[in-house]
Order: structure tokens, then sequence, then C-alpha cells
């Protein structure tokens, strides 16, 4: 424990001894940064085009590691159930979905990591 301190306390006083760039930082930068992603993800959306913009959700939907893309913004009725969402966004990835036997794959494995953040 003491080691890490002393590491921690090297490395602080090594940052101090250098130039600080005057660039813009804090609260409006990144305020600014999250609303152009959001509006890219907004943009780049695939999803249910006959979706009214008030119902609207949108995700960053990360895929399996089998699959084309990484990821895909894709957006959703906030009235779906998550198995509905979950089957839309399999076909929307041209994913194979076999949600209702019991012994296969299942799409959505892992929510734990799940961070959701609800914007206007």
């Amino acid at each position: 424990m003491a080691a890490t301190q002393q590491l921690v306390k090297e490395i602080i006083d090594s940052k101090k001894g250098t130039a600080i760039s005057r660039g813009r930082r804090g609260a409006k930068n990144s305020e600014t940064a999250a609303k152009v992603a959001l509006m890219k993800l907004k943009m780049h959306a695939d999803g249910d085009k006959s979706l009214p913009q008030t119902e609207r959700i949108y995700f960053q939907v990360f895929l399996p590691k089998g699959s084309k893309e990484k990821s895909k913004p894709m957006f959703f009725c906030y009235k779906w159930s998550i198995g509905k969402a979950v089957d839309f966004a399999a076909s929307l990835a041209s994913l194979k979905n076999e949600n209702n036997k019991a012994t296969a794959k299942v799409v959505l494995t892992d929510c734990s990591n799940c961070h959701v953040k609800l914007v206007d």
C-alpha cells in the first residue's frame, strides 16, 4: 500500500512541472460533446421509420463477435417490451435469434454493465 502511495505521489509531482494546456475544458465542453454524440447517434440510427419521433428511444447496440459490425445505433418504441426490442434488434442486425428454444444461444446474455441515460 505504501509503495502504491509513493508511486502515485511521484506521478503527481512529475505532472506539476508540465505546462497546462489552455484549451476548453470542463462542463461546457463535455456537455457539447455529449450533444454532438447524441445527434450523430440519432442521425445514423436504424429502426421502424413509422414510429413517431416522440415514441423513439435511441441505443448504441453492441453486436456479438461473429457479426460484421461491432456496434450499430438503433431506435425502438419506448412502449415495447425488452423481448420485442431484442427480436427487432436481431432482425435489423441480421442475427439468428432463436430465443424461443430452450437449448438455443441467447442473443441478450449480459446486462450487468448496462448503463442507460435517457436524454431528450
